[in-house]
């Protein structure tokens, strides 16, 4: 029952893991207000800061003036240019950093919508950010989607058909007890009790069990993906062990229920 609910709570965590891995990969991709004009004063530029920063999208912004551009051009050039031009050529730019979480949710499409209403934004000409290589990586998760559903509901029916294997195994050795007390009058409600009652029982021990050998493979990749797991918390490891516990207990209780009435009624040749 363990080894079963932990193939699933992997099944879970991985999940998770893709959806995290695609909103940090995604998130990481700078974007860039490129602007008209840079603001004449320090405190209108604040205001314009501020301003972006509030946007639930985004997670910072850095105003990159015209100079230090150019000097930060002119060191991975390794050339001096600005001697002969005498002005900087480049434009101010607002740098923003996206949140990963936004990102998770809305995506690609999501993005495409910001960039529309950062267009109307006064002061701002264009909006630049590596679009193709964003939408390679969107592609990318969307054509792996169909593929990793169909192995979730391979694995899926594998994991119905160990946990209903293991519990009819389990009722099968006491079908004669079922049919004495099927014979003696008992109702097949308090027959079927005390079975969906052991085996949802033993389903949450194997929950637990199956969520520390989850958790512990976790810990041991925190060291491969720290970037990605150090945002995990009770949310993540929650919907871990609540989609375990939840399997276990349902799965084991109609498997019980399933495997006790099979034997009501049952003839003596059918229980040999």
């Amino acid at each position: 029952m363990a080894l079963t609910l932990a193939l699933w709570g992997a099944l879970v965590a991985g999940t998770l893991l893709v959806q995290d891995l695609r909103a940090d990969w995604m998130s990481s991709m700078r974007v860039e207000l490129i602007l008209d004009a840079p603001p004449e004063d320090l405190f209108a530029i604040e205001d314009w800061v501020q301003g972006v920063e509030a946007d639930q999208a985004v997670t910072r912004v850095v105003y990159v003036d015209p100079d230090s551009a150019a000097q930060e051009l002119e060191f991975e050039l390794g050339e001096p240019f600005m001697d002969f031009l005498g002005a900087s050529p480049l434009p101010a730019v607002l740098e923003l950093t996206l949140s990963p979480l936004w990102m998770g949710e809305q995506g690609l499409t999501g993005l495409r919508e910001k960039e529309a209403d950062w267009l109307n934004l006064d002061g701002v000409a264009k909006v630049e950010y590596p679009r193709s290589l964003l939408a390679r990586l969107d592609r990318g998760f969307q054509e792996w989607t169909y593929p990793g559903f169909v192995l979730v509901a391979v694995l899926m029916a594998i994991v119905v058909a160990q946990i209903m294997n293991v519990v009819r195994l389990s009722v099968f050795g006491r079908r004669f007890l079922i049919r004495s007390m099927e014979l003696v009058g008992a109702p097949p409600s308090r027959i079927r009790r005390p079975f969906i009652a052991e085996a949802m029982g033993y389903g949450a021990v194997g929950a637990l069990l199956a969520y520390a050998s989850v958790v512990g493979a976790l810990v041991g990749a925190r060291s491969v993906l720290p970037d990605v797991m150090s945002t995990w918390g009770v949310r993540e490891l929650g919907t871990i062990l609540v989609s375990q516990m939840a399997v276990g207990l349902v799965l084991t209780g109609l498997s019980a229920r399933w495997a006790v009435s099979r034997y009501f009624g049952a003839r003596l040749d059918k229980l040999v």
